[in-house]
């Protein structure tokens, strides 16, 4: 049924990351590694106007090929992470790693946990190596071509390297919006697999809307 759902709204996610508020910045940069690598990435930024969020993220998680879960200190108090975490645990798709290592809630503590405790985004860090290996293992080979994006590195003025925004909202429909970022989301996710480019992830892009989608603005950001 959640498949069914997912079909429906026109976008099938490989992964689904879940995480504490707190530590955003570093599902974020997780979320732009496996996007350049040409996986489907989902999180709870992309959560539609229009649905109960609980069930979107129940839909999300189960329907996922892989259940990346960033565990923290906040995220083990999280019931919702937690939630998402089981979801996973029993479907056999959870990927977890640790951000700070804090204990691990029971009985996610008695599976293998990737330490990335100081990890900045570097894409040949063993740890993440070892969650990547997990990730291709469950959700298969990525069929994109580029290689993941550090992070916080400035590119090469010479490397092509492409940014699609997210289309504006121009109808004052706020149901119109979930169907504006889909149609964004699926020209990038085209751009990445069909061309030698390097794309941006989303959750970069897709920050600059409205006024903030000023060439300048996003080339220097």
């Amino acid at each position: 049924m959640a498949k069914v759902r997912a079909q429906k709204e026109g976008k099938m996610f490989d992964i689904v990351i879940s995480y504490a508020r707190s530590t955003e910045k570093v599902a974020a940069a997780i979320d732009e590694q496996l996007q350049a690598l040409g996986y489907g990435v989902w999180r709870d930024d992309q959560l539609p106007a229009h649905r109960p969020y609980g069930d979107v993220i129940e839909e999300r998680v189960r329907a996922a090929k892989a259940v990346v879960v960033l565990w923290s200190a906040d995220a083990a108090k999280s019931h919702w992470v937690r939630a998402e975490a089981d979801a996973a645990r029993q479907a056999g798709t959870l990927v977890q790693l640790s951000i700070d290592g804090a204990e691990l809630p029971m009985p996610f503590n008695q599976i293998h946990c990737a330490q990335m405790h100081g990890w900045s985004g570097e894409a040949a860090s063993p740890a993440w190596r070892k969650v990547l290996d997990s990730v291709v293992e469950l959700a298969g080979h990525a069929p994109g071509p580029a290689p993941p994006l550090p992070i916080s590195e400035p590119t090469s003025p010479a490397e092509p390297l492409l940014a699609v925004l997210a289309f504006d909202n121009l109808s004052g429909d706020e149901d119109l919006i979930y169907f504006s970022d889909g149609v964004s989301e699926e020209i990038l996710q085209t751009v990445a697999r069909t061309t030698k480019l390097r794309v941006i992830g989303r959750g970069s892009s897709f920050q600059f809307r409205g006024a903030e989608k000023a060439a300048a603005k996003v080339a220097k950001a």
